[in-house]
């Protein structure tokens, strides 16, 4: 199918290289990037395609050429832009690269949360996987984790009490469209700079502290926590902290404040540590970090990202 997509466009799959992706199967020829869902009657690439008419050109998403679904399956064509997967040039760049990158991760995903969110609410994903929409939902997932012996029951009392105060913090949070999925492995880079945000198959209206999350948890979630900073030598994670701190200065009140974004990086290791310990071949890196966020975060002071929030309360008094 593909093949048949680049063909007809005067690409070739010979000799495309193959992408990156988990929820669809990607080639990248010479001019053309051609992005197929693995599974039939998916709707996640389309409603990416009308997203992306709203984006503004600072986010750097690539030109789309064409779209369709053949077969019952979604496609979405677009040129290809010159540049790295930044989770592949992560290794090579020292501490202080690393930290300009997630600045301008951050600076490229703040237009897509400029986006008018009622304009953008019929395109973006209805909900999230990674998040529930309910208390219950949410207290369901916990106790599914007690059961498979993921965590203990005073560990799950915990973190519903962490989760009472992001349901009671979440009516006021005002809504944005966010990337959802605000990553290394979605970003692209070229000359030592971001130049475009890819993959918005997550995006979702929600407060801002969806993607604040993602950013939080490059620089103060568990050492490895983050997948481009693992086995390479460079950890040192202070210049990246500095940064971090400046972004969630600037953005935290907005996202929601501390409780909407420590409800979100609960929900979120939830699914990463139920998704993980199911599968056949399970991240076991993944994994333990959930489980040490998780354990931290059951304790009510703020988990890892304590030292986060704590310095930000002495900068407001």
């Amino acid at each position: 199918m593909a093949g048949a997509i680049l063909r007809e466009h005067g690409e070739d799959l010979l000799g495309a290289e193959r992408g990156r992706g988990w929820t669809n199967a990607t080639w990248l020829a010479d001019e053309l990037v051609v992005r197929v869902a693995t599974r039939p009657g998916t709707t996640d690439l389309l409603r990416e395609v009308r997203l992306v008419g709203l984006l503004p050109e600072e986010v750097g998403y690539p030109p789309i050429v064409g779209s369709g679904v053949r077969d019952g399956h979604e496609w979405v064509l677009t040129r290809r832009v010159a540049g790295q997967n930044l989770e592949e040039v992560w290794p090579s760049l020292d501490p202080a690269a690393r930290s300009r990158a997630v600045e301008q991760m951050w600076e490229r995903a703040r237009h897509i949360h400029r986006v008018d969110a009622a304009a953008a609410a019929p395109h973006a994903r209805p909900r999230s996987p990674f998040f529930p929409r309910s208390p219950g939902e949410a207290w369901a997932r916990l106790e599914r984790l007690v059961a498979a012996g993921e965590l203990t029951a005073p560990q799950a009392e915990g973190l519903g009490r962490v989760l009472d105060r992001f349901w009671a913090a979440l009516p006021s949070a005002a809504p944005a469209l966010n990337h959802g999925d605000l990553c290394t492995p979605n970003t692209l880079w070229r000359d030592g700079r971001v130049v475009a945000l890819l993959d918005l198959e997550f995006a979702v209206v929600a407060p801002t502290a969806v993607d604040l999350n993602e950013t939080v948890k490059t620089a103060f979630g568990p050492d490895g926590s983050d997948s481009a900073d693992r086995h390479d030598g460079r950890g040192d994670r202070a210049p990246r902290r500095g940064a971090v701190a400046r972004i969630a200065e600037s953005a935290l009140e907005a996202a929601g404040g501390p409780d909407v974004l420590v409800g979100y990086s609960v929900m979120l290791e939830t699914w990463v540590l139920e998704n993980e310990s199911a599968a056949d071949e399970p991240d076991r890196t993944d994994r333990d970090n959930a489980a040490a966020m998780l354990a931290a975060f059951a304790e009510g002071d703020g988990g890892h990202y304590a030292p986060l929030l704590a310095g930000l309360g002495r900068r407001a008094r």
